[in-house]
């Protein structure tokens, strides 16, 4: 999946996680939720916080968070991508994302969680399942974060993300929300008729 490459105006390459090995197919389906088509998945994942909650977490400044995960093999890897659309208290319609490895249980070896690195050692961004209708979204340091459309990439945005920005759940969604997160024609498809 392209994670914004032409407004990557400064020539970063994408920071992978190490994807050496295949992702657990038992993970993904529940956190896919669902099989796509060609062996394509979308998920959606969203949260608005009201009111009520950012008053009960001063330090908190992420007012929404949309998370779209995508595995899609036409990019040479079954391993998936993460997309993150934040708007904070002061500044709305910023994105994130990265691509993905496993974090694995040393006993098991079964996957428990998503790691995933940010574009120029732009931070990392953790997905792990909370139950089926919910991730957890971890971003222990902040993550570098840009403008859709533009070039003009903050290269210290991370500190948008408040000292009680560490961990978010957010909640399946229709894809539809999460449109805005691919410029990919087939994923765009995939979200339209994902739930």
């Amino acid at each position: 999946m392209k994670l914004r490459i032409g407004a990557l105006a400064f020539g970063c390459a994408m920071a992978a996680v190490s994807a050496a090995q295949a992702s657990s197919p038992e993970f993904l389906q529940r956190l896919m939720g669902a099989a796509g088509k060609d062996g394509r998945q979308a998920a959606c994942f969203k949260r608005v916080y009201d009111a009520a909650h950012l008053k009960s977490h001063p330090q908190q400044n992420v007012q929404r968070m949309t998370l779209l995960v995508v595995v899609d093999p036409d990019a040479g890897s079954t391993n998936p991508s993460v997309s993150l659309g934040v708007d904070f208290r002061r500044g709305k319609n910023f994105q994130s994302g990265g691509s993905c490895g496993e974090i694995k249980d040393e006993k098991t070896g079964a996957a428990q969680a998503l790691r995933c690195g940010v574009d120029c050692d732009g931070g990392e961004i953790g997905v792990s399942l909370k139950d089926d209708r919910s991730v957890r979204v971890t971003i222990p340091d902040g993550a570098r974060l840009w403008r859709p459309g533009r070039d003009d990439d903050d290269m210290n945005s991370r500190r948008r993300f408040g000292a009680d920005d560490k961990l978010f759940r957010v909640d399946r969604t229709s894809g539809v929300d999460c449109l805005s997160l691919t410029s990919e024609a087939a994923v765009k498809a995939l979200l339209r008729g994902a739930r």
